[in-house]
């Protein structure tokens, strides 16, 4: 199997009916070949724009962001350090703290201890991401359910013979 191909059958389409090569294609085109070689991270679109719902302001919702893009395989949770996220984020490793600490008040993560096989000291820890996929469910098919909404309302006044407003038949016979 080539490269080309291998990489491939990792990829999950943007839309499902499309060739996962298109979707590379797609995303080449959009971001650059050069930027994609380096790697990328797939957010649901219910994160971003259920931040609100979630209970979460910037910083945490950065975070977040962060432990997912470590997340690499489904059932191996993300384990950075406090320090590797504090310096992508040119914040104080206090700062991390406190967010951390509030994404898991909010029930979106679950910390876990790690320690060090060879010495039995802490290291840094897991976060189980799992909670943050359940309260998203919710998020994303109230989204759903608002885009078939939309689109049902749109294709009813696209109809024939839906009656005009009186302020348009107005306008419309001066």
């Amino acid at each position: 199997m080539s490269e080309n191909e291998d990489e491939a059958t990792n990829v999950v389409p943007l839309n499902p009916k499309q060739h996962p090569q298109a979707t590379l294609k797609v995303l080449d085109q959009k971001w650059g070949k050069e930027t994609m070689e380096a790697n990328y991270t797939v957010l649901p679109s219910a994160l971003l724009r259920g931040q609100a719902r979630l209970g979460i302001n910037a910083t945490e919702l950065a975070v977040l962001v962060h432990l997912i893009d470590h997340w690499w395989k489904a059932d191996e949770m993300p384990w950075p350090s406090k320090r590797t996220l504090a310096d992508r984020l040119r914040v104080g490793e206090k700062t991390i703290q406190r967010a951390i600490a509030h994404l898991e008040e909010e029930g979106l993560i679950k910390r876990t201890p790690r320690f060090s096989k060879k010495t039995g000291a802490r290291t840094s820890n897991e976060y189980d991401l799992k909670p943050l996929v359940e309260r998203l469910k919710p998020i994303a098919q109230d989204q759903v359910q608002a885009a078939k909404e939309a689109r049902a309302i749109k294709k009813k006044a696209e109809k024939p013979g839906l009656k005009r407003r009186s302020s348009a038949k107005k306008a419309a016979s001066e």
